[in-house]
């Protein structure tokens, strides 16, 4: 139904690579022109106040020829369409550089509509993203969060590097204390080998000295035995010269006494020179004994002073093991943060994936908006027509009389009047649902940055996401004379775990390519029309986990639930075939009679 809208206004925050309000920034708006295909200033250079724009155009109710792109918005507006608008930076550009191009409308009484863009922020220049007929400087997500995140990893990978070049230099004067142990312990086990072979030449000297002592010992027992014969001989001559009567007898037995003395005073001076050396020899092997004991003691030291070498050698060792472990454990990390740097890199460097599926979200959402004001054009023509016939109607009544003409005219106004009303309130509510799933979308493109697969969704999202679809087709054909009736897909997905429940990876041809066929699982999904009322009935979800398909199913149809049958490969030895090991709605959670509940069951890897 027509509107009259007598005033547009813009209202935009921008904020710089800093997070402050941008400044010293000229904007313009623009409005796409559906049938030249082509966007057209609808305003001049507009100066952001600490980076807020809020600007009100109005529009006349007589429009000059020359001004056709307010005459097209007006017409837009008439017709219950919402125009497409963007935000451009006002420079010397050779493409548009386009600052935001998703926004809110809102319709404020009979004549006026609010466009709220919301909030930007520029980004590098470096980062821009070149398209064929623009360029895209800033995004409705903060960049400078990641680019802080990504500063504070590459100072911690600094302090990281500072740490492994410390313990680096630790592990090289180790090394060097090391080594200088090691040429101690050489020296010492040298010192030990040099003391045993003294102590081993001592114990020789011993052994040769005790030997000529003995035989030192014995000579001397010889000597006193020859000294104790000749004694007792002389002792006899001497008997023998006093009975002798002949002197020259006498004399022959004078001469053998002195002769006799003379062996005798040599065997002493032999006695005492033998007792000389024995005292010398016995001062000797006091000397040598005691040499060895010292030599014994040194040994004994050495012995102790090498077992704390070696005490040392491998409490160094042992720190030189726990210091190489810390290393690989810094490198590791720091390996892990330079894959994040990188990984956060790709994020925020041009063509990465998130840009990319932002581009192409703003992409997608510029043509669902230009493909819904054309069905709000096509909508508004059937209003046309429809008054139209509604006033041929009211012009054949006319003929009857003159009264009853007027009163249907009033009639008319009036009802028209309400239909307005609620086509209003109509286009205030689609256009709530469609910012909603606008936001749900960038949601989904914000999560697919985290992620390896481009097409993983949570289950919930998939099945919400195909039932409001069938929704829509189903409210489109509400004027057809075609309905929809039973619904059913079949899914090829991968199934796993994620933080907000389960996860499906959706399947093509090429991705099917590097899946295994043992971790595809096939999901059928039946859509079945229900009445316009449903009883809710509030309940806790029950606990199925660990039971067999036949067991689920019976649990759940007491309590009033459907079941959704998936299998799933694992090689989980823990899990027997046909086991149910993941569910969602999860235990004690609420819900409503009738609702359908999704169970995983464990199916063997062949």
């Amino acid at each position: 139904m027509a509107i009259n809208i007598q005033s547009i206004q813009f209202k935009h925050l921008l904020y710089d690579v800093t997070n402050k309000p941008a400044k010293a920034v000229k904007v313009q708006v623009q409005f796409y022109n559906v049938n030249t295909k082509s966007w057209l200033a609808l305003t001049s250079a507009l100066a952001l106040t600490s980076g807020k724009l809020a600007y009100t155009l109005t529009i006349p109710s007589r429009i000059s020829t020359k001004n056709q792109t307010i005459r097209v918005v007006r017409e837009v507006l008439k017709s219950g369409g919402t125009p497409s608008f963007r935000i451009i930076r006002v420079s010397q550009s050779r493409l548009p550089e386009v600052i935001a191009t998703t926004f809110n409308a809102t319709i404020i009484g009979d004549s006026k509509i609010t466009i709220d863009f919301n909030k930007s922020w520029l980004l590098d220049s470096k980062k821009y993203i070149t398209k064929s007929d623009h360029v895209v400087i800033a995004s409705e997500v903060p960049m400078f969060e990641l680019m802080n995140s990504i500063r504070v990893i590459e100072e911690e990978k600094e302090t990281a590097v500072a740490q492994v070049s410390g313990l680096n230099a630790t592990i090289i004067s180790l090394s060097d204390e090391r080594e200088s142990l090691r040429t101690q312990l050489l020296s010492a086990q040298n010192t030990v080998q040099n003391s045993s072979q003294e102590v081993a030449d001592l114990n020789l000297n011993l052994q040769t000295v005790t030997a000529n002592l003995a035989n030192e010992r014995a000579l001397r027992e010889t000597l006193e035995t020859d000294k104790a014969n000749l004694e007792t001989a002389l002792a006899t001559q001497r008997e023998e010269m006093e009975t002798m009567e002949v002197s020259g007898d006498i004399r022959a037995i004078e001469i053998e006494r002195d002769t006799a003395f003379a062996q005798i005073s040599e065997l002493n001076e032999s006695v005492a020179s033998l007792s000389n050396e024995r005292e010398m020899l016995q001062t000797q092997l006091s000397t040598v004994q005691n040499d060895i004991e010292t030599k014994e003691q040194q040994v004994a030291d050495l012995s102790v002073d090498l077992q704390t070498v070696n005490a040392n050698l491998t409490n160094e060792r042992q720190l030189r093991q726990t210091l190489e472990a810390d290393k690989a454990n810094l490198e590791t990390q720091l390996a892990a943060q330079r894959t994040q740097i990188e990984n956060m890199e790709a994020v925020s460097v041009s063509g990465s994936n998130f840009e990319v599926l932002y581009n192409d979200l703003q992409q997608q959402v510029s043509v669902i908006t230009i493909d819904k004001n054309n069905l709000e054009q096509q909508v508004a023509d059937i209003s046309i027509e429809r008054d139209n016939l509604q006033q041929e109607k009211v012009s054949f009544l006319a003929s009857i009389s003159q009264l009853q003409t007027s009163v249907q005219r009033e009639k008319a106004l009036v009802t028209a009047k309400d239909v307005e009303l609620q086509t209003q309130k109509t286009l205030v509510t689609t256009l709530e649902r469609e910012n909603g799933k606008l936001q749900e979308q960038l949601a989904e493109a914000q999560d697919f940055t985290v992620t390896d697969h481009p097409n993983k969704l949570s289950a919930a999202k998939v099945y919400s996401s195909i039932v409001n679809d069938v929704v829509k087709a189903d409210q489109e054909l509400i004027n057809s004379k075609y309905t929809l009736a039973n619904v059913s897909l079949n899914l090829k997905t991968t199934v796993e775990k994620g933080p907000d429940g389960t996860v499906f990876g959706l399947l093509d041809y090429e991705s099917a390519k590097d899946v295994s066929s043992a971790a595809i699982s096939d999901i059928s999904i039946d859509i079945v029309p229900t009445g316009n009322t449903s009883t809710t009935v509030n309940q806790k979800m029950p606990n199925i986990l660990g039971l067999t398909e036949t067991a689920v199913r019976k649990v759940l149809l007491n309590n009033g639930l459907k079941l959704d049958a998936v299998y799933h490969a694992t090689n989980d030895k823990s899990l027997i075939e046909g086991q149910s090991f993941k569910q969602s709605p999860a235990p004690d959670a609420a819900v409503e009679e009738g609702q359908e509940v999704i169970v995983i069951f464990a199916k063997p890897i062949n």
